[in-house]
């Protein structure tokens, strides 16, 4: 599957690197037998695409210390700042897969996730560009398969022509369902995430964000 974009950005410290080559294999979703333990597990499964720097996932660990968490990034720098944070906090309820979102979902069961989110993707805004956004119909059908029914996917976008996108991607398929009653309540972050670096510069950069709860209405 080709991806488009970096994979790595600044120079990355000689004890992030550490990280990457003595830790992550030790809560790694690539490892098999640590995806299978987690995936058997009764507890709730919390699957987050795209993490960037891991702000939300660990606020959600803290706020849910009875769920897991899976977080998938292709961004090397991101999966080094996360695996700073968990193993400097001593987290033990996060797992983590540094690579492509869209080939993790195909290797996960059917209704095998309670809540997910994808926040801020990539918006590739220009129409040309537009095969390169995560967001396609395929991907979001597969990722109904891997939800539970009447879960919940949260999205969100700070640019106007990838809010358009999303919008019209969920609004008219039949997997989803979109309740609102205003569409005020799009532009309030929900409680449940952070306000992450990324957002802050958003706000100062005048950019208005977009929030989107999308509830899961197939049986798979």
């Amino acid at each position: 599957m080709k991806l488009f974009g970096r994979k790595k950005g600044r120079k990355i410290s000689s004890k992030k690197i550490n990280l990457i080559n003595n830790f992550l294999p030790t809560i790694s979703l690539n490892k098999k037998f640590i995806f299978n333990q987690i995936l058997s597990s009764k507890k709730k499964k919390f699957l987050e695409i795209g993490f960037g720097h891991g702000e939300n996932l660990i606020k959600l660990s803290r706020d849910r210390p009875d769920w897991v968490f899976l977080g998938v990034e292709y961004f090397i720098n991101g999966v080094a700042s996360i695996l700073d944070k968990i193993n400097s906090e001593k987290i033990k309820n996060i797992f983590i897969l540094h690579g492509d979102g869209r080939e993790f979902l195909e290797k996960l069961p059917k209704n095998s996730i309670n809540e997910s989110c994808i926040l801020f993707p990539d918006p590739w805004h220009k129409s040309r560009h537009s095969e390169r956004r995560i967001v396609q119909k395929n991907f979001i059908n597969t990722l109904s398969k891997v939800m539970k029914k009447d879960s919940s996917l949260h999205m969100s976008s700070d640019d106007p022509v990838a809010q358009e996108w999303i919008l019209k991607c969920f609004i008219f398929n039949d997997c989803y369902e979109w309740n609102i009653k205003s569409v005020d309540e799009c532009y309030n972050k929900p409680v449940i995430f952070e306000e992450t670096k990324y957002m802050k510069k958003s706000i100062l950069e005048n950019r208005n964000s977009m929030w989107f709860k999308f509830k899961n209405i197939k049986e798979s």
